[in-house]
């Protein structure tokens, strides 16, 4: 199944304006000092703190890789919005007003609990804007869709996005990356500021990336399961269901081993495969409105 992606915008005529990404090493520490010789603005390295990480998979070769979010004030923090507010603006014909400024680091290789190695990645947020994701579910599931398709866009690969879970244990893997960050004044949530961030890496060139968010007519989803490892009880898929969408306009079917949910051709169709068979006899559907999200639980056939 072929799922739209987000669209990234990429503007080269703003190299160098905001952000860069360094790792810690002595010919990247030179680079950085002949870089810093011809700015305008002082720079600093900030070190951020671990917030949470997510464990992934790649497609197709389902390979594993883990994305720490960790958290500096030195990163602008994204206009305070309201749930409403961002169904609203999901909704629209410019849902890219919205940005969530963030910075994406390099990929590294790092050991698992297990001890096989994985791909890691180190994305920053402000701390305020953490706080939000962390405590409600609509922007944390649209804050880690947009992740992942910045993700996807910076480095050319594919996320299997129906395969994620937040770690309960640990709030980062490996050693969190430095990042420098040219001084600014960085303004409270809900107050003006530019909502973009581009960043430097080491390798490849450099490329400027500005997140946008999710396009027009396409309903943010995830599927997680339950348990994350061992045998699946049940599997969990939530649907953010924008307002002006009724329930009399939604319909779901569930085969045995897939999904679709129509809205009457006001969003986008969503089809995908189940990666295990479920009792179509005992599924339970439910649509929150405080939160706008459908909740599908469905129980594993063993």
């Amino acid at each position: 199944m072929t799922k739209k992606s987000i669209t990234l915008d990429v503007d080269p005529s703003i190299l160098e304006k905001n952000m860069r990404i360094i790792k810690e090493n002595p010919v990247e520490e030179e680079l950085n000092k002949l870089l810093s010789a011809v700015d305008t603005v002082p720079s600093k390295l900030v070190k951020p703190k671990p917030g949470f990480c997510v464990k992934t998979f790649t497609k197709p070769d389902n390979k594993k890789i883990f994305v720490n979010i960790c958290l500096t004030d030195a990163i602008p923090c994204p206009k305070d919005i309201t749930n409403d507010e961002l169904m609203v603006i999901l909704s629209s014909e410019d849902p890219s007003s919205y940005r969530v400024p963030m910075s994406i680091g390099e990929g590294r290789t790092e050991l698992d609990k297990s001890g096989a190695p994985a791909t890691v990645y180190d994305v920053a947020i402000n701390p305020q804007f953490f706080s939000k994701i962390e405590k409600d579910d609509l922007f944390q599931t649209f804050f880690l869709t947009v992740v992942f398709e910045g993700l996807q866009d910076k480095y050319q690969f594919e996320i299997d996005s129906q395969k994620f879970s937040v770690l309960k244990n640990r709030k980062s893997i490996g050693t969190l990356q430095s990042h420098r960050i040219q001084i600014r004044d960085i303004k409270a949530c809900g107050e003006e500021n530019k909502p973009l961030i581009e960043e430097i890496a080491s390798k490849p060139p450099p490329k400027i990336v500005e997140i946008p968010t999710q396009p027009k007519k396409e309903i943010i989803y995830r599927l997680r399961r339950e348990p994350p490892t061992g045998e699946i009880e049940y599997l969990l898929a939530e649907f953010i269901i924008p307002a002006l969408v009724e329930l009399k306009d939604l319909h779901l079917e569930i085969g045995e081993d897939r999904l679709v949910l129509d809205s009457k051709g006001q969003f986008e169709l969503v089809d995908f495969f189940l990666p295990c068979s479920v009792d179509q006899d005992v599924i339970d559907a439910q649509l929150n409105r405080n939160d706008n999200i459908l909740s599908v639980k469905m129980p594993a056939i063993h």
